[in-house]
Formats: C-alpha cells, sequence, structure tokens
C-alpha cells in the first residue's frame, strides 16, 4: 500500500480549487481560515500532499460545502465507467433533468447535483441496489 498521494487525493484537491474560484476566494485566504499556510493549501490543491479527515472538514467549512461534496468526485476517481441502461423510456424526464440543470444559476449546486449523480451512480450504490427507481 503506497503512502503518497494518489488519484483520489487529486480529484478532492481540483474540487477545492474549483469551489474556491467559484467563491471568488484566493488560496491565502482559504489558508489562513484554516490555519495552514498558502504554499500547503497549494500542495493540497495539486494533490501532492494528502489531506487529513479533521483538515478536509476545515476546509469545507471554509468554503461553505459539505466535506462529502469534496469526496464524491474522489470516490469516482479510477473507477471503471458505468453502463448506459437502456433510455428508450426515459427521453422526457432525461429532457427535464436537463432544463432544471440549465436552470441552477449556482455553481456549487449545480457541483453539488453532480456529486450526488455521481455518489448514486457509485458501483457501491449498484450492488446495493440504492440506484433503483421506485
Amino acid at each position: 500500500m503506497t503512502r503518497g498521494p494518489t488519484t483520489s487525493d487529486s480529484a478532492v484537491g481540483r474540487e477545492i480549487r474549483q469551489y474556491r474560484r467559484s467563491a471568488g476566494l484566493t488560496q491565502k485566504q482559504i489558508a489562513s481560515m484554516v490555519g495552514v499556510t498558502g504554499a500547503q493549501l497549494h500542495r493540497y490543491e495539486t494533490g501532492s500532499t494528502r489531506i487529513t479527515a479533521s483538515r478536509l472538514i476545515d476546509i469545507a467549512n471554509a468554503l461553505g460545502v459539505r466535506p462529502d461534496t469534496l469526496l464524491a468526485t474522489a470516490a469516482a476517481a479510477g473507477t471503471e465507467p458505468v453502463a448506459m441502461p437502456n433510455l428508450a423510456n426515459s427521453g422526457q424526464e432525461i429532457v427535464e433533468l436537463i432544463q432544471m440543470f440549465g436552470s441552477i444559476s449556482d455553481p456549487r449546486h449545480r457541483s453539488a447535483l453532480v456529486a450526488v449523480a455521481r455518489m448514486m451512480t457509485s458501483p457501491q450504490a449498484q450492488r446495493n441496489g440504492t440506484d433503483e427507481t421506485p
């Protein structure tokens, strides 16, 4: 087992960077809020340094998001693409979903919705049967 950064660490870092930029904050501002240097936050964002759970919670709080939002992309990193189901009877639902997604103005809300969709389509959710429609 490797102790160095992984693709999941890089994915979390990219999410942190995306939310920070969406909030219009600098690395130094977030770093100050969580008690690290700007250089350390840069290492988190680039995935060159792993983030402890407590630090990830602090960063998420500073960004105004839930920690699981930052982790959702990392959970999907390195997984096999999900096979597309037969969508023959779902055309109208897909159109409606795209229209609703397009009407969400806050990029954080759009990202959170994508994170939820990723979690619902994860291999673990599929094994547990939690991705079935009622």
